[in-house]
């Protein structure tokens, strides 16, 4: 068994990029993104950057994509249902989490928005926080896009360094 582990580990199907964004949608998809860590993410990149089965930009393209959409996917649910969005069971004991996340909106909404982008309980409450509070999708799109942008980079950097230390 562990050598048939081990044996995919060294050589993944390239079939596996398509876990990358799946997985960074996943990751701040709105309520899913509460379950799913980031871990898997990164596993999943650091696997597909060693092994070398696709290339460091196609990871990060695609990384970069699927958090895009899963940020509107947030974005649109807390424009489509509004207030409503909060009498959702997994919302109702988030209402710290969203009296910050808005005060913080009203204050700067890209800085909002990209540290969101980083913090686990914010990632997927923050988009949907910006839907409810009526920010213009262009807005949005604008801070989502440096967030992602800035996730992205970090994401480069972690593989880069981490790929140089462990391999």
């Amino acid at each position: 068994m562990i050598d048939a582990i081990t044996g995919w580990m060294s050589a993944p199907s390239p079939h596996l990029i398509y876990l990358v964004p799946a997985l960074a949608f996943l990751e701040s998809c709105a309520g899913i993104g509460l379950f799913v860590s980031g871990v898997f993410l990164l596993s999943t990149t650091t696997l597909l950057y060693t092994a070398e089965p696709a290339s460091l930009s196609a990871i990060l393209m695609l990384a970069f994509a699927g958090a895009l959409l899963g940020d509107h996917s947030g974005y649109l649910v807390g424009r489509l249902l509004g207030e409503r969005v909060w009498h959702m069971s997994w919302l109702k004991n988030r209402e710290q989490t969203r009296f910050r996340a808005q005060a913080q909106l009203v204050k700067s909404a890209p800085v909002t928005i990209c540290a969101g982008r980083f913090i686990p309980l914010l990632r997927s409450v923050t988009p949907i926080v910006a839907g409810v509070s009526g920010m213009s999708w262009r807005k949005f799109l604008i801070c989502d896009v440096l967030a992602c942008t800035i996730w992205a980079t970090g994401l480069y950097l972690i593989l880069t360094n981490l790929a140089r230390v462990t391999f």
